[in-house]
């Protein structure tokens, strides 16, 4: 594990080590269980949220930065009923255990109603086409 060197900030001394300005950290996400998830106000000013758990898996990426590859159960009709069809943005936070249970109760507690999850293939989405 490393961090990357970025330019110096106008703020430190010319010519020494950078002091604040580190990069994003380098290195393979160790595997084990995460949970993926998003809390957000919508452009009528309501929150909504989706949560789905999975896991990081032991690939070595051979690649620069902090990645991993994460295997979410049913993330392609996830990904089609409710990061697409909702309009979600690409980022969203990881917590690096299975926490969808709590995560759901305080959005809940939140006053959220509109919360998604990687629902199972015998849990079809509302907008999904039972036939297909």
């Amino acid at each position: 594990m490393r961090y990357q060197l970025i330019q110096h900030r106008l703020l430190e001394p010319q010519g020494s080590d950078p002091d604040f300005t580190r990069g994003t950290l380098e290195g393979d996400i160790a595997p084990g269980a995460v949970t993926f998830y998003r809390l957000q106000c919508d452009s009528e000013g309501e929150l909504r949220a989706y949560i789905a758990q999975g896991e990081v898996l032991p690939v070595k990426t051979r690649s620069f930065g902090g990645i991993g590859v994460f295997a979410i159960p049913e993330m392609g009709r996830f990904y089609r009923h409710v990061l697409i069809e909702k309009r979600y943005p690409h980022h969203g936070a990881v917590a690096f255990a299975h926490c969808g249970k709590a995560l759901f109760d305080v959005f809940r507690f939140l006053g959220i109603n509109d919360i998604a999850y990687n629902q199972p293939k015998t849990q079809p989405y509302p907008t999904e086409n039972p036939f297909a």
